[in-house]
């Protein structure tokens, strides 16, 4: 009977223990991303008092008295702050996946289409990755949880870090760009910043299961002129067939989903007729002639 009974209280303890361990990685708090600019720039320049104030305050509203976390956003959006203020436009990329990646070699050709499309309009452009995703198990677990329900957590820090730099660098827009899942959570930064006519958005590939609102001021390509995306019209035989008796390959050229799994169409690149065409005219309609 003793034997038992202490047989009973190890397991109850070690389900308490398990328990504990994943409730802990299923319903951790978001951490906030993390801006990389991509361009040459130089170093940072001398910062105005209020906006390193304002910078703070913003971190202290996200994060609490997380002295950490909010030196880290804070040093982040400073940069971005010194050098975006002699630009006419921010360019901020969401990658899919994990959100942690860097720019794959088919959005590159994208983001380089951006630059020179609008460069030909007469505009500068800074180009930074938004990272929604810090390294580890923890942080990824929070990224699945995230990506699920739509990001109702993780798009307000970034819409908020948008809002801060147009209200401090005068006529500065913004362009919001994402793939996949990083369409999806650019879509809900747009949303929260429908108010802010500063602010527009590029998207490709969103995934069927998203129905969010899309502004005016986004433009969303779901076809990238030559294969239809099995992603983004829910085909899953079609995705199930194109991986079918075939070995996992590392970014196929039809179109992938997580990097190994066949999704034909579900690739978006410059040189595609579906991508090129509507991206120049949208930035034309918006931004020639400014």
């Amino acid at each position: 009977m003793k034997g038992k009974f202490i047989m009973s209280s190890i397991v109850l303890v070690v389900s308490v223990v398990l328990l504990r361990a994943v409730g802990g990685l299923v319903f951790s708090a978001c951490l906030p991303g993390e801006f990389s600019i991509q361009d040459d720039v130089e170093g940072v320049m001398d910062i105005p008092e209020h906006v390193v104030e304002d910078a703070n305050n913003l971190a202290l509203q996200l994060f609490g008295n997380s002295n950490d976390e909010c030196d880290r956003l804070v040093d982040s959006l400073l940069q971005v702050y010194s050098q975006a203020e002699d630009r006419d436009f921010l360019l901020i990329f969401n990658s899919g996946g994990l959100g942690k990646e860097e720019i794959g070699p088919e959005w590159a050709s994208i983001l380089e289409g951006i630059e020179e499309e609008l460069g030909k309009l007469g505009h500068t452009t800074l180009l930074v990755i938004y990272a929604r995703t810090s390294e580890g198990l923890r942080a990824s677990i929070t990224e699945i949880r995230e990506s699920i329900y739509f990001y109702p957590s993780k798009a307000q820090p970034l819409a908020s870090q948008i809002d801060f730099l147009t209200r401090h660098i005068e006529g500065i827009r913004v362009i919001v760009a994402g793939e996949s899942g990083g369409a999806v959570f650019s879509n809900e930064v747009m949303e929260l910043l429908e108010a802010n006519p500063r602010v527009y958005s590029i998207q490709t590939g969103i995934p069927f299961a998203y129905h969010g609102l899309v502004s005016e001021r986004s433009l969303v390509i779901n076809d990238n002129g030559i294969i239809p995306d099995v992603l983004s019209t829910g085909d899953l035989w079609a995705i199930f067939l194109a991986n079918l008796w075939r070995l996992p390959t590392y970014r196929p050229a039809e179109g992938h989903l997580f990097f190994y799994i066949r999704a034909p169409g579900h690739i978006y690149t410059w040189d595609h007729p579906g991508v090129n065409s509507e991206i120049s005219s949208f930035l034309r309609d918006h931004f020639a002639g400014e």
